[in-house]
């Protein structure tokens, strides 16, 4: 469960400063871009690769997100919203795993 546990975390917090991987994607060319996120909007990550800033959709898209010293793959269409809505969302979910219901 513990593992399931830092999903939610992950999804409940900011991305910006987080290292991430394009995995999954369905432009072929969005596939192995790796960087660090400079910004979040409610559709796109801005990821600073070595080659630059990239801008990667969120929906239809993995990644792979260093977090905590793990590495996790979460899909995209779960982070596709607003990055104050996902982290309340979120934190909701997170609160209903632990077993505080609010």
């Amino acid at each position: 469960m513990r593992g399931r546990l830092q999903g939610v975390e992950v999804i409940a917090r900011d991305w910006i400063g987080l290292k991430v991987e394009v995995v999954e994607s369905p432009n072929k060319s969005e596939v192995g871009i790796k960087g660090e996120v400079v910004d979040e909007t409610q559709n796109t990550l801005k990821i600073m690769t070595e080659k630059g800033l990239k801008v990667v959709a969120k929906r239809g898209r993995t990644f792979r997100v260093w977090y905590k010293g793990k590495i996790m793959r979460i899909k995209g269409d779960l982070i596709n919203f607003r990055p104050e809505d996902r982290i309340k969302r979120g934190l909701m979910l997170l609160k209903r795993a632990k077993g505080v219901w609010i």
